[in-house]
């Protein structure tokens, strides 16, 4: 028999503050570098077990797994009630803002939906929050362990019975209970996103811990001389972000058309065959023909340029908005290199901007078989991965980007074979144009321009290219046909560019555009699994940056890296983070350890003389050269065994893991020529002054390392490279093994420690 609440018939108000009678007063304030974690009530100091109410009948457990009565009868799925406090919402956020997971005693995890979540009456400083109980739990599991995330923190544990009461999981180590005591808590202080944000204009304001996570998220990685440390310390974080914002890339040129502006520089045009008069060497083929000075470049800039920021979301949004060098003739560099000029152009400017932009690249055009498209037989590639992949996914979203599902609970389409087929109409009529150039002496040499955007075939005839019929395109807009262009190029290309711009406009104004573009930034930046209230907030921000402009990249970023749920100096929910994919894993290496390089790191190894080799290609990322317009990885891949995302775990398996180990023992521990752990030695041609690690600041400290209670190297270690997240398990094994070793040995006790430090799991997982 149930044990039915005391007060069952009362009103609701009073049934909590029957239940809630000892209540403990706490600040709810706190600041954001020092994020306090949601505490949940249990019914005693000596017990983990919750205080908890099945949300409709006010029955304490057992719990059944359906709620008694069937008060729903399409969804009679229990709901929960739990109570705490310490929950840190900004002003108007809600249930989207938590999430919640059971575990049973098999070890298995269940998430839980976060239904409802408010101040109880009277109580301001208590909170209830109310989950609905997994589909996929057993009839009768016993007890399980619930938390709650809040902002990428855990509440402590507390513990429900389903089915029975008893058995389950033993209670997290050194937990113990959270009574609800005395004296009821203050109402917290809710702060708007804007105020949350405000404070990072105080250079004060954050911890050393939480501007550490702020470079690994705007940068490729902290540097190992503080200077960008220092610099954030100095201004504050808003304003370093501003600062980046306004920090030019490494190559400018007004004069050029379209203007250069981009961490690539200008290249020359080569025609789609090798020259054989004169004849292209080994070293033209190289650099012509080969995506090695592209991949060059792209390290130079990661460890030594300063528009660090520019830098992460370029390469986040090519990971978006994909090409791969790999496809057809892309190995040439003057092919390829237009394509990242564009995007670094226009990281900072805004996404509707980029779209356009991306969609004339030749590049682009090539690779998705815009170029050249025919109305005879519209090719639809293009038209389904900017679709697909590029603005709006394939599935209906609410702004908070979960999916909107139908009278039947199934995923609404965002579009279909009709909107695919008229968008490639949209796309037709686009050429690569091509040009005479004077080549090595030789002039008149047939080229095709690869530099400068796609331009409307010449062909107006009735069999032309441009397709001019009426098209239907997302949420019903008709675009009319020209009724003036046959036989007219001036009206053809002024058709064409007015549809062009109005497809474009269709794509960037449609709902989903915000939350889709939101959720793929914040997945390359800083979390695999935001929350909805996270995409929310930007999504809100996409829509209008704070003076109704929409699509500010500007906005967006900043919003992302200064969001409550990017921000702190650590977060304890297990499921926060994202691997660290290999090229930023290489990179936070290089610049943690103030590596001097030539940037042959990742360069193709096809092109190149056996003995220099791609570091990261073993490692499931061969820079520029996706395996398919899914990027390197799947955006949606997910975590087995889990309802995780995970997208970096979809190249990581036995041989990538153990090459990631590899990687640190080559650059750290291996005698490659150049000393033991000194990096990469010169391989001329290819590699002119190889890369030198620089830890002669930890190796000092090497020798003081005298057990657990004093080790400077692990711990400054753990400070630089996992601002203070080093678990206390981790930390003893490894102040074992550099005391296992010598005194006498500083720079093999740095090496291990280094080795250990960043092969571990704690490390290659950005928190």
């Amino acid at each position: 028999m149930r044990h039915r609440a005391s007060c069952l018939r009362r009103p609701f108000a009073a049934v909590v503050c029957a239940t809630l009678l000892l209540l403990l007063g706490l600040n709810g304030s706190a600041s954001a570098a020092n994020q306090k974690s949601p505490v949940l009530y249990s019914v005693s100091a000596a017990s983990t077990r919750a205080i908890a109410l099945e949300s409709v009948s006010l029955m304490s457990e057992p719990f059944s797994l359906s709620m008694e009565g069937n008060f729903n009868s399409s969804d009679p799925r229990t709901r929960i009630s739990l109570f705490g406090t310490d929950f840190q919402l900004l002003q108007g956020e809600g249930a989207n803002a938590l999430s919640a997971d059971a575990q049973d005693a098999a070890g298995n995890f269940y998430s839980l939906k976060v239904e409802s979540v408010g101040a109880v009456p009277n109580f301001p400083g208590v909170y209830m929050v109310v989950v609905r109980l997994n589909d996929s739990m057993p009839s009768n599991p016993g007890d399980v362990l619930v938390r709650l995330n809040l902002h990428g923190m855990a509440s402590n544990r507390v513990r429900i019975g389903i089915g029975s009461i008893g058995g389950g999981p033993a209670d997290d180590p050194g937990a113990t209970g959270t009574p609800a005591p005395a004296t009821p808590p203050a109402a917290p202080t809710l702060l708007t996103l804007a105020q949350f944000q405000a404070q990072y204009n105080d250079p004060a304001f954050p911890g050393d811990a939480d501007i550490v996570r702020f470079l690994e998220q705007a940068s490729w990685g902290p540097k190992g001389d503080a200077s960008d440390f220092n610099r954030v310390r100095q201004i504050g974080m808003k304003p370093f972000i501003d600062e980046q914002f306004n920090t030019s890339p490494l190559f400018i040129d007004n004069a050029a058309t379209p203007p250069l502006f981009s961490n690539y520089p200008a290249t020359q045009l080569w025609p789609l065959n090798v020259p054989t008069n004169p004849p292209c060497d080994t070293t033209c083929l190289r650099d012509n023909y080969s995506p090695y000075p592209l991949q060059k470049q792209f390290m130079v800039n990661a460890l030594t340029g300063q528009d660090q920021l520019r830098q992460r979301v370029a390469f986040a949004l090519h990971e978006m908005i994909v090409t791969s060098s790999k496809d057809l003739n892309f190995y040439e560099t003057s092919w390829y290199a237009p394509y990242l000029q564009t995007i670094d152009r226009d990281a900072f400017t805004n996404f509707r901007t980029l779209l356009f932009d991306i969609t004339l690249n030749p590049a682009m055009g090539r690779y998705l078989d815009m170029a050249g498209n025919s109305r005879v037989a519209p090719n639809e590639n293009y038209a389904r991965e900017l679709m697909q992949l590029f603005s709006i996914g394939t599935d209906m979203l609410n702004p908070d980007g979960t999916p909107i599902l139908d009278a039947n609970g199934n995923r609404v389409p965002t579009y279909g074979q009709t909107e695919i087929t008229n968008f490639a109409r949209v796309f037709t009529g686009w050429v690569i144009p091509s040009k005479n150039i004077t080549l090595n002496g030789v002039p008149n040499v047939s080229v095709l321009d690869y530099i400068t955007p796609m331009t409307f075939s010449n062909n107006t005839g009735a069999n032309g290219p441009f397709d001019i019929g009426a098209k239907t395109l997302l949420n019903g807009q008709q675009l009319a046909a020209c009724s003036n262009c046959t036989g007219n190029a001036a009206n053809m290309a002024a058709y064409k560019t007015a549809e062009l711009n109005a497809a474009i406009d269709n794509l960037f104004n449609h709902q989903n555009t915000g939350p889709y573009l939101c959720t793929q930034l914040i997945h390359h930046l800083v979390v695999s699994n935001p929350s909805p209230a996270y995409v929310g907030r930007c999504a809100a921000t996409f829509a209008n940056n704070g003076s109704g402009v929409r699509g500010d990249m500007k906005a967006i970023i900043t919003e992302i890296l200064l969001d409550p749920e990017a921000r702190g100096d650590s977060k304890s929910d297990p499921n926060y983070g994202k691997l660290r994919e290999p090229v930023q894993f290489m990179a936070n290496l290089l610049r943690g350890f103030n590596a001097t390089s030539d940037g042959v790191l990742v360069a193709n190894s096809f092109f190149l003389s056996p003995n220099v080799s791609s570091l990261s290609t073993p490692l499931g990322q061969d820079v520029f050269s996706p395996p398919t317009v899914f990027s390197y990885f799947p955006a949606d891949f997910g975590l087995p065994g889990t309802s995780l995302f995970a997208p970096e775990f979809g190249i990581l398996d036995t041989s990538s893991t153990y090459q990631r180990a590899n990687l640190v023992n080559t650059l750290f521990i291996a005698n490659n020529g150049a000393g033991a752990g000194n990096g990469l030695p010169v391989s001329s041609p290819n590699r002119p002054s190889g890369t030198q690690m620089n830890y002669s600041a930890y190796q000092a400290m090497a020798a003081n390392c005298t057990g657990v209670g004093s080790c400077q190297l692990v711990d400054t270690l753990n400070a630089n490279l996992m601002h203070g997240t080093m678990s206390s398990s981790m930390r003893t094994s490894i102040i074992n093994a550099v005391t296992g070793i010598s005194s006498g040995d500083p720079a093999g006790r740095t090496r291990t420690a280094i080795y250990l430090v960043t092969t571990s799991s704690q490390y290659q997982v950005q928190r």
